[in-house]
Parts: C-alpha cells; sequence; structure tokens
C-alpha cells in the first residue's frame, strides 16, 4: 500500500449502510455496548492510516477538472485505464451500473455535530466480552501460530485491530467499493488518490481471481475482515490459510496475516509492549504528558510507576516514551512506547490505538485498568470551536478554527492552563469547554470571524 496507510476502521453505520468517515469500528459483540464514532471524528487531526480514510492531497494540488457528468468522469476514467493496460470491455464491464452515491458525499464532507470523549469511546470500545470473543476466535484459528512467528506481531494485537475493524469479520460493510471510490474520483476533492484506488480495484478482480461482487466494504473503499483499501490488498495482503489466494473476505487466516505483514512492514518490535498503564505521584507536573519523550528510568526518577508493579525488558528500558492521559489528569495514564505508533500506521488516531492495545491486553488475559474511565459528556461541535476561539483570542494559537481538538490545540489548552495556574493536561472536558464558551460570551469585541471555519471532514 505505498505505506500512505489510510485508516482501516469502520463503524457499524459505516459499513451496514453509508457509513462516515472517520467513524470507528464495527460493534461489539452483543455481549457488549455499540462501539463509538471514530478518534478521527473526535480529538486527533492526524491524517488516518491504511485502510479506510483517503490520503490528503498534496499542498499544492493541480487544479481539479470538472465533469459535467458522472457518464463523463467514467469516460475520462476508462481512457486512463485503457492506458494502463486494462481491456475497455472489461473496464466496461465492471463499470456497468455504477452511479454515485449520495451518502458517500456526505460522508466525505461532514463532521460529527457531537464528539465522543476517549472515556465513553474505550467504555464502548473495549470490553471483556470483545476481548473473550477474540481470543476464542483466536484460539481456534489452525494459523495463527506461524503467523505470529512468520510477522514477529502478538495475536493478540491482530486480534484487536480484526475486532475494532469489523468484529470479527461481522461487519464488513455492504457498499459496493467501485461506487464508492468513483464517487469520491467525481467529486474531486480526493480524485488522484481514488481513481488510483480504483486502478488497484480493477488489478484485483483481473489478477487476483475475485469476483466483482466481492467488492463490497465501507463508503471509503475499505474491504475485508481487517478492512484494506485495494492498493493495500496488493501491496500487503498475505496467504495465512495456504490456498493460492488472499482472501480477505472469508479467511480469518489471510485477514490476520495481511494485518501482521502491515504491522511488521510498519516496524513493529516483537518482545515489547505497545503501552503501559501508569501512577503519577501527587504534585506531578502534567504539562509533560506529549511534550516530553524520556526513557522509563527517566519516568521513574519522576515518581512514575507502573500501575501492574511489572518491569521493563531491556530492550524496553532503552526506548523513548511519551506520557499521554486520554482523559487529562482524571483519567488512566500510559507510558505509550514505540508499537502503540505502529498501531497508529493502521489508523492514526490515539484513541484508536489505545482501544486496540487494551482490547489486545484482555486478549491475552492481562488485568485491567487500575484506575477507572471517567463519566463524561461529549462535546458539542459548538464548544470545540469556541474552545478554540477562546484560546485564539486569549493568545494561546490551536491553529484552526475548526472543532478538531489535535496536537496543536492540546498544546494551546496546556499553555493556557499552565499561565492560569491549573494542572496542564491539556484537555480540553466539558467543564473547561463551558468555561471557553462563557469567555467568548464575554468578549463581544471578539471578531466573529474567529468563531467560525470550514470544518474539515472526520479522518482528514
Amino acid at each position: 500500500m505505498r505505506f500512505r496507510y489510510l485508516s482501516l476502521f469502520v463503524v457499524l453505520t459505516a459499513c451496514a449502510s453509508t457509513g462516515q468517515h472517520g467513524s470507528e469500528v464495527a460493534t461489539a459483540p452483543k455481549a457488549s455496548m455499540p462501539v463509538p464514532q471514530s478518534p478521527a471524528a473526535q480529538t486527533e487531526t492526524l491524517p488516518a492510516s491504511p485502510a479506510a480514510t483517503p490520503a490528503p492531497q498534496a499542498a499544492n494540488p493541480v487544479p481539479i477538472t470538472a465533469y459535467a457528468s458522472f457518464d463523463d468522469w467514467k469516460q475520462a476514467f476508462a481512457q486512463k485505464a485503457a492506458s494502463r493496460g486494462f481491456d475497455p470491455v472489461f473496464v466496461s464491464q465492471v463499470f456497468e451500473g455504477v452511479q454515485p452515491l449520495p451518502g458517500v458525499t456526505a460522508s466525505d464532507s461532514q463532521q460529527p455535530e457531537f464528539s465522543k470523549p476517549a472515556s465513553s469511546y474505550m467504555r464502548q470500545a473495549v470490553s471483556p466480552a470483545r476481548s473473550a470473543a477474540a481470543a476464542a476466535r483466536l484460539a481456534a484459528n489452525p494459523n495463527i501460530g506461524e503467523i505470529e512467528q512468520t510477522y514477529g506481531v502478538p495475536k493478540c494485537i491482530a486480534g484487536g485491530i480484526w475486532s475494532m475493524e469489523s468484529d470479527l469479520g461481522r461487519v464488513q460493510g455492504n457498499i459496493d467499493v467501485i461506487a464508492a471510490l468513483s464517487t469520491l474520483a467525481y467529486n474531486g476533492r480526493r480524485r488522484a488518490w481514488a481513481e488510483d484506488e480504483l486502478i488497484a480495484a480493477l488489478t484485483i478482480l483481473r489478477d487476483h481471481g475475485i469476483a466483482r461482487e466481492t467488492l463490497k466494504g465501507s463508503w471509503a473503499g475499505a474491504m475485508g475482515q481487517t478492512q484494506f483499501e485495494p492498493d493495500s490488498y496488493l501491496s500487503l495482503g498475505a496467504d495465512g490459510d495456504h490456498d493460492g489466494r488472499v482472501d480477505i473476505w472469508n479467511s480469518d487466516s489471510d485477514a490476520l496475516a495481511s494485518t501482521a505483514n502491515l504491522l511488521a512492514r510498519a516496524g513493529w518490535k516483537p518482545g515489547e509492549e505497545w503501552a503501559v498503564e501508569v501512577v503519577l505521584p501527587a504534585g506531578f507536573d502534567y504539562y509533560l504528558a506529549e511534550t516530553a519523550k524520556k526513557k522509563p528510568a527517566e519516568w521513574q526518577a519522576l515518581g512514575v510507576k507502573r500501575a501492574d508493579g511489572g518491569y521493563f525488558t531491556p530492550a524496553e528500558t532503552d526506548e523513548d516514551a511519551t506520557l499521554f492521559l486520554p482523559s487529562g489528569a482524571k483519567g488512566p495514564a500510559f507510558l505509550f512506547l514505540p508499537n502503540h505508533y505502529v498501531i497508529r500506521k493502521y489508523n492514526n488516531s490515539t484513541n484508536y490505538a489505545l482501544a486496540v492495545g487494551l482490547l489486545a491486553d484482555g486478549i491475552c488475559g492481562k488485568p485491567a485498568l487500575t484506575v477507572a474511565w471517567p463519566v463524561e459528556p461529549p462535546l458539542s461541535l459548538d464548544q470545540r470551536m469556541k474552545s478554540q476561539a477562546a484560546l485564539k483570542a486569549a493568545g494561546f494559537d490551536p491553529g484552526s478554527v475548526d472543532g478538531v481538538i489535535g496536537p496543536a490545540t492540546r498544546t494551546a489548552i496546556r499553555n493556557w492552563q499552565r499561565a492560569n495556574n491549573l494542572p496542564a493536561d491539556g484537555y480540553l472536558s466539558f467543564d473547561l469547554a463551558n468555561r471557553f464558551v462563557g469567555m467568548m460570551a464575554a468578549s463581544p469585541s471578539t471578531p466573529a470571524s474567529s468563531l467560525t471555519g470550514t470544518p474539515i471532514p472526520a479522518g482528514s
């Protein structure tokens, strides 16, 4: 997949109907709550990773051709496909009856009105029932031991991704991938990416023995049990059951091997954890969260202790670790090790990678977190945008006033908190958002332009 990893996750609504860009994962098993919207739609500005979200366009894109009709675009694309060596009759058959999908256009251009906090996301995405279901499926898989040995990626991590992407294959999406990608290409905003993926899809149909009706998935073109885009399938798909073809739709082993291959190629470090929960001492300087990288021993010297009372391996002691507080000072704390960022090559969202890791820990039988997730209401788009506007008005630049609470906004919050003698955890809680909203209400002189902006699509 060119190591331009696109985001691979799908939400139940994303898979089962039109989907929502940046929405996350399929639903949890019946025993648990439905899985929430994607982290990318909540607190991430980073581009997503390998399979569901289109790659961003270049900084100085070539002007986009506006086609008079969808048929005009199809004709132009057919010529492009012919120039790549595809039989025009074959292309015509693949695109027969394909029309633009309004739901795809809507999903590609909207940002959710409400954003679930990490605490709500984790309570819904991570549960003992989900981990137990994945553990049972993995235990029954005859190829999983070989897959682990071949790629060096723990089965529990692959199982966590499998759970998040499609609820162990149960919710893979029913949108025609050719129609979805054609809609994105015709719309123009991500045309180059979408047309490249269509060329990859044509290659799959022509050269890999996959039937046209099999190409179903999310509105953004992600397919199969672990949601690979067509280009990712071609470059990273693996035949885990040794039957001579890569069937990520119907073969658990192929889906798991493909996922393990992706993570291995992205730099997974065998024998190392993805993260560990830690306990912070009284009076700890929360400003260090996300802003400092330190060896585990350096964090320990500051009073940071592993919550499980365990020890870091010799390899882990040489790694740089980052402290992260997904729910601020009132929630669990983690030291992220390099493998956390490898998971984010699959989907570049902190919440997603955290959920995968916690599910994996449950699959492997590790104990639950020692600090419970706080109960928090969601933040509205208005709260998020006014919080950013208030920070900007106060001289703390959050970047674009777009409602996406990413690294720049968290840095602005952290600096504002430090300046106001508050715990500088960089977290936009519901109460803090309301405080910022009040600040804006009390400052009628603030230009209206600072309160408005064009929200970027979730997952962009």
